[in-house]
């Protein structure tokens, strides 16, 4: 009979102005018998983040307390890797220190591993806790309004992975419902540091990339996303902003992708960049936003120029280019301005 519980789990928490929410965080991780370990990372806070992990640290033997040299503020993904350097156990789970495990978080994920020995990652849902009214309005209100639960759709082959969580075609999966070997870390796989946005997705692409990931629970949380004001997610930023951070976060991806020599993986991230700047770059002057569309999508590519020059070397690009059809749409503006 196989002994269970035999996952031995290092929990990160990134902790930045969490004060509030970490005490919750951490005892809903030490309540998972599978839990070894949870190592909290004190990323320079402005509140009394820092006072209460020295106190949760003290009085739970599990808990280890890291900050970056200085107490400096380096952000999520500086973070992680911090705690993913000195983890200590064979597995590694993620957790926001506003966020909180529900019971049984790793019951199935244990399973899993158990019956795989090759699997490298468990990917189960994360349900959704709006902590007031004006939370769940800004929530409503962002990219992710219509996110329930964030989850796979379907069941995806881990050869698959990678493509459908680019084309966004069968759901998605978040860090804190995500279980990983520590032995992929032997592969590059870290976080950006540079990437203060969507730092989480591009790791979650490189490990669906050279990792075999497996579903877990897809119906059901495992893991609850806390939504309050001060969440990144719902934090106004402008659109260029926006824009910025995605095509950031594509370019890393891309380059990361091309070290590690995975051909066709980097091709449909480039493809996916283009297809971003095509349709959602926003445009220098007022007057071009009152252009046709197609007039509109080929300034953006243009202009992407300036931002990454090394696009002009990718026949995708090009390929983008003339694809626009732009004569058709020319000659039925010229019939309305000429006599």
């Amino acid at each position: 009979m196989k002994e269970m519980n035999s996952l031995q789990i290092s929990v990160i928490i990134p902790v930045f102005n969490a004060a509030s929410f970490v005490e919750q965080a951490v005892e809903s991780a030490l309540a998972q018998p599978e839990t070894a370990e949870v190592l909290l990372i004190e990323d320079g806070s402005s509140d009394d983040s820092l006072a209460v992990c020295q106190a949760l640290a003290e009085n739970y033997k599990k808990v280890r307390l890291l900050r970056h040299p200085g107490g400096k503020n380096r952000g999520a993904g500086a973070s992680r890797n911090l705690g993913m350097k000195h983890a200590q156990y064979d597995y590694i789970a993620f957790l926001d220190a506003d966020d909180y495990y529900l019971p049984g978080r790793f019951e199935v994920a244990n399973e899993i591993f158990e019956s795989d020995p090759e699997c490298d990652g468990v990917y189960e849902a994360i349900g959704i806790h709006f902590e007031d009214e004006s939370a769940k309005k800004s929530w409503l209100s962002s990219p992710m309004g219509n996110v329930e639960m964030t989850t796979m759709s379907k069941i995806v082959h881990p050869n698959e992975l990678f493509e459908r969580l680019v084309k966004v075609d069968a759901g998605y999966f978040s860090l804190d419902g995500l279980i990983i070997k520590k032995s992929l870390l032997l592969k590059s796989l870290w976080f950006n540091p540079s990437l203060l946005m969507h730092e989480d997705t591009e790791f979650i692409y490189k490990l669906a990339a050279v990792g075999k990931l497996l579903p877990g629970r897809l119906e059901e949380p495992v893991t609850v996303r806390r939504v309050h004001g001060n969440n990144r997610i719902v934090a106004k930023r402008s659109r260029w902003q926006k824009y910025q951070d995605i095509i950031k976060m594509w370019k890393s991806t891309y380059n990361w992708l091309d070290k590690s020599s995975l051909y066709f993986k980097k091709i449909l991230i480039l493809e996916k960049m283009i297809h971003e700047c095509r349709k959602s770059k926003p445009l220098p002057f007022i007057w071009m936003t009152k252009l046709p569309e197609e007039f509109a999508q080929l300034i953006r590519l243009f202009l992407f120029i300036f931002e990454y020059p090394a696009i002009l070397l990718k026949k995708y690009y090009w390929r983008s280019i003339f694809s626009i059809q732009i004569w058709p749409v020319f000659k039925r503006n010229i019939k309305k301005i000429l006599p």
